[in-house]
């Protein structure tokens, strides 16, 4: 697919941290800032402060501290649960989402995450050495999908070049067919990829191809796929020939053991006829 490009701020530098990521480096303090020593300590104050004719009760300061605490270890939760989910990106192609820290303009950026880092007890995933905040996540790809924006891609790229319908000539007979022989090579998930984000330009190789014909260039069709044979064919020949091979010598194993119909059974106890002769033979001599 396209090539990862990171967002290029007013001063010329490559932005390697988008908003978000900035903006968790510098609130990572204040976040953690509340602690349970902190905790205490105010708690501590509130008791010293409190009202003498209406003291707090034990019961409610050790629930306001139980409070703390299950709140403090559902943030430790969320946060294991982005380290495994960094973890499991690397190797995936994602977009991600990025916002620029002077301009606020917002960039797409895709690539295959390559490894993860943890800055500030939190985990960036680092695609093309730029690091980028979790939260910048937008879409995972798949590897079908990936495929299919290429080829939509170099597609694109072949029908735009083309001029106005209006110029056509029998010289871009090979340029038309170049497109054509390209498309059928799509399966049919990438040419439903086509006809979706790539509309116009299949109707624009349409009608270069319908001018042409008018002009006497015939277009070859390798839509039906020459010479091309699937999986399936190819399984299904193999058990052709391979059940004609059993047959044949599941025959020939017949043959050998069947005896023709009327054929008398050899006495094995019956000597041979020339063995017969050669004992006459010498008996009169």
């Amino acid at each position: 697919m396209g090539s990862l490009i990171a967002p290029i701020g007013e001063d010329g530098k490559l932005q390697t941290h988008t908003a978000s990521g900035d903006s968790l480096k510098k609130n990572a303090k204040n976040k953690n800032a509340v602690d349970s020593d902190m905790f205490l300590t105010l708690l501590v104050a509130e008791m010293q402060n409190q009202d003498p004719l209406e003291p707090t009760s034990n019961t409610e300061w050790v629930s306001q501290y139980a409070t703390f605490t299950q709140v403090q270890k559902m943030g430790e939760v969320a946060d294991a649960v982005d380290v495994l989910r960094a973890n499991s990106l690397i190797g995936k192609e994602v977009l991600m989402t990025t916002t620029s820290e002077s301009t606020g303009e917002v960039n797409t950026i895709q690539g295959i995450v390559d490894y993860v880092v943890m800055e500030e007890g939190k985990p960036l995933l680092v695609i093309n050495d730029a690091k980028y905040s979790l939260s910048d996540l937008d879409t995972i790809v798949s590897t079908e999908y990936s495929q299919a924006h290429e080829k939509y891609s170099t597609l694109k790229g072949m029908i735009d070049a083309l001029p106005n319908v209006a110029y056509a000539d029998d010289t871009y007979k090979n340029v038309i067919q170049g497109a054509l022989d390209y498309y059928n090579t799509m399966n049919d998930y990438e040419k439903n990829y086509m006809e979706v984000y790539g509309h116009d330009q299949m109707e624009k190789l349409t009608e270069w191809k319908l001018e042409l014909e008018k002009l006497g260039v015939k277009f070859e069709d390798t839509s039906k796929e020459d010479g091309k044979t699937s999986l399936d064919d190819i399984l299904d020949s193999f058990n052709n020939k391979m059940n004609a091979i059993l047959d044949k010598l599941s025959t020939l194993t017949e043959n050998k053991t069947e005896k023709p119909d009327g054929e008398p059974e050899e006495d094995s106890d019956k000597e041979p006829e020339d063995d017969k002769d050669e004992t006459d033979k010498t008996e009169s001599a």
